[in-house]
């Protein structure tokens, strides 16, 4: 292979230097991603970032596009809204939180395909959204590049010790993510190569520039995947609660329509009877007087 047909980034000196990137998953709750070496992550972002964008929008479009048709269902969103305001201010609370270890594993499950390259990106991407979103919600001032995230939307979910919460009320929250617009909008394939064109070209000052921009894009994308991830997963559990109650609802309805059909039925029919038992005296009456005029 010609050395110039190969990324700058894999050449040291003229000579092609290949590095193995062994990753483990941890067991622990507070680092539960598989995640890479800054410089090796350097070098897939040059290639794969276009990747975990159209990863990151997917996912975020599907979650927005199932809140965008709950709210746009009047009847439904409004009996949404009229359960949760019934409900006391401590279950809200309850509810409105999700341990972080159940969380975890479960956008790990969901992301992490085996023997993909956009996979591991994808793991180191929340990896630093968690850290971000720690950051945050403790309200320090960072230094390096953290401190780059005080730039971000304030979250919507809070990471509290093992626990994630939601920032606000969920119906608030809920029609925040379906209406707000995405951070950022994706380039076009031929605008993406003049970038990178333009970042070849450039000196080593632009080229630290670039690829600090593209970390950032990727926390910025972890950070927003689980915030959406957790929302969603907290609002599936008060959803759940909510069909129990309407079906609840539903089954006293039908209880309490039986009971009046039953109710009617006994009245009429004690009505038929009162009926029946006036006729049978009415025609006594008849056979008797009859008897009494036939004698005379």
């Amino acid at each position: 292979m010609e050395l110039s047909k190969i990324q700058d980034g894999f050449l040291v000196n003229d000579v092609l230097e290949i590095i193995a990137q062994v990753q483990v998953i941890r067991e622990k709750v507070d680092r539960p991603f598989r995640c890479l070496e800054r410089p090796y992550r350097r070098e897939l972002l040059r290639v794969y970032m276009t990747n975990i964008e159209q990863i990151y929008r997917r996912f975020v479009e599907e979650h927005r596009s199932k809140l965008s048709n709950l709210i746009e269902d009047k009847m439904r969103w409004s009996g949404f809204c009229a359960f949760w305001l019934a409900i006391d201010t401590s279950t809200r609370y309850r509810m409105s939180r999700e341990k972080s270890d159940v969380i975890l594993k479960i956008i790990v499950k969901h992301f992490f395909v085996e023997k993909e390259v956009t996979s591991t990106l994808v793991m180191d991407s929340l990896h630093t959204g968690l850290k971000a979103l720690e950051h945050q919600c403790r309200g320090k001032k960072g230094r390096g590049k953290l401190m780059d995230l005080e730039e971000l939307s304030a979250p919507m979910v809070h990471v509290d010790m093992d626990t994630f919460a939601l920032a606000g009320d969920v119906l608030a929250l809920l029609e925040r993510a379906a209406l707000e617009p995405l951070p950022c909008q994706p380039l076009s394939p031929k605008d993406d190569k003049c970038s990178q064109s333009r970042t070849k070209a450039g000196s080593s000052g632009e080229v630290k520039v670039s690829i600090e921009h593209e970390e950032k894009r990727l926390t910025e994308f972890g950070q927003k995947i689980l915030e959406t991830f957790a929302l969603s997963h907290i609002f599936s559990g008060i959803e759940v609660a909510y069909q129990e109650a309407v079906s609840l609802k539903r089954q006293e309805e039908l209880i309490r329509e039986e009971e009046e059909a039953g109710l009617l039925e006994s009245e009429m029919k004690g009505k038929r009877n009162n009926t029946t038992e006036k006729e049978k005296r009415a025609k006594k009456k008849q056979v008797i007087l009859l008897m009494l005029f036939s004698t005379r």
